[in-house]
């Protein structure tokens, strides 16, 4: 049985230098990106820049990445031999910044817009996030994979290669590969990892269900099916394609997933949107999970989330501070709890 005793401590004490609800507060309050910037350096959320005054978004944006990518190496770090057990979390990372960027690619939109929130990793340091980020096409993005031997390189050239990309059946196998990745390495690790594995499964197969009941498409429910969840089957893939309404699938899982935060929480996200509500419920979820179980990787993955959470939420107030939007509720960050 592995101990891991020493890296939750460590994480616990990680844990203490995120932003509090009060501190995340006074940062969606502030009125110009010089306030912020100083702000948010003096809380220790980004890297303090040469002059706040002359802060812009772009710039602090890196600020915050590199902060989240020195907690997430001293975690990495901490892990030494037993670093195959966080390989779900570090893949999901990865798999995510691989979706962002191919989005980007297609969508034609600016290289320095298409790296907002993503978390640099072992595998995807900063500099390689930039130069993927550079790319013209899906074809230079899974051509860079592969020179780099990441392990999405494969799914990525595949599709690629194709005449017409379809995003949607690209982020199915993006989000199959990881999942196959994750399941064969949470059996080195304890239930809260594995716990953490079908909990994001079941929100790629739910997400997939919503988008095959709103949104015509070729794909079958089986193609796009992930296994290893434990709530959303392929049979209510199949009954959302067949009713192709929203509506009736959120009827049939909300009974369900009623004792699944997470999975509620995407099909009745709110103001924020599905993912941000997801993530927020499942950061609370292994919050609750690390007191009942204080020497498990719960506490790990907890920090994890709230890394992954609070960069999003930097993101979001410096973007709203530099587009001149309404100032946006903390309540409706990402990452923040009911």
């Amino acid at each position: 049985m592995t101990d891991w005793g020493d890296l939750v401590a460590r994480a616990r004490g990680l844990s203490t230098h995120l932003l509090s609800a009060t501190q995340l507060a006074q940062l969606a309050d502030c009125a110009d990106l010089a306030t912020f910037a100083a702000l948010a350096a003096e809380y220790g959320a980004i890297e303090p820049l040469a002059d706040p005054r002359v802060a812009e978004p772009h710039a602090l944006e890196l600020a915050a990445r590199r902060r989240a990518t020195q907690r997430f190496a001293l975690v990495v770090h901490w892990a030494r031999e037993r670093m195959t057990a966080l390989t779900p979390l570090l893949d999901d990372e990865d798999r995510r910044a691989v979706r962002a960027l191919a989005r980007g690619a297609v969508g034609g939109i600016p290289g320095p817009e298409r790296m907002a929130g993503l978390v640099p990793t072992p595998l995807l340091p900063v500099r390689a996030l930039e130069e993927l980020s550079r790319a013209g096409d899906l074809a230079t993005i899974g051509a860079l994979l592969i020179a780099w031997r990441h392990p999405f390189g494969a799914v990525v050239s595949e599709e690629g290669t194709r005449q017409t990309v379809d995003l949607f059946r690209f982020e199915v196998a993006l989000a199959r590969a990881a999942a196959q990745r994750a399941r064969a390495c949470a059996e080195t690790a304890d239930s809260a990892m594995r716990h953490y594995v079908e909990r994001t499964i079941d929100l790629e197969n739910l997400s997939a269900a919503l988008v095959l009941a709103g949104h015509h498409t070729d794909a079958s429910p089986a193609s796009v099916f992930i296994s290893g969840g434990a709530l959303i089957t392929l049979e209510d893939l199949t009954f959302a394609a067949d009713t192709a309404s929203p509506d009736a699938i959120a009827q049939r899982l909300a009974t369900r997933v009623r004792g699944a935060p997470p999975l509620l929480a995407a099909l009745r996200p709110g103001a924020r949107t599905a993912d941000d509500a997801a993530l927020s419920a499942m950061i609370g979820e292994f919050r609750r999970r690390s007191l009942r179980e204080p020497v498990g990787l719960a506490a790990v993955i907890a920090f994890w989330l709230r890394q992954r959470a609070e960069l999003r939420a930097l993101q979001q107030i410096t973007w709203r501070i530099t587009m001149g939007v309404p100032r946006k509720p903390p309540a409706d960050l990402a990452g923040a709890l009911a």
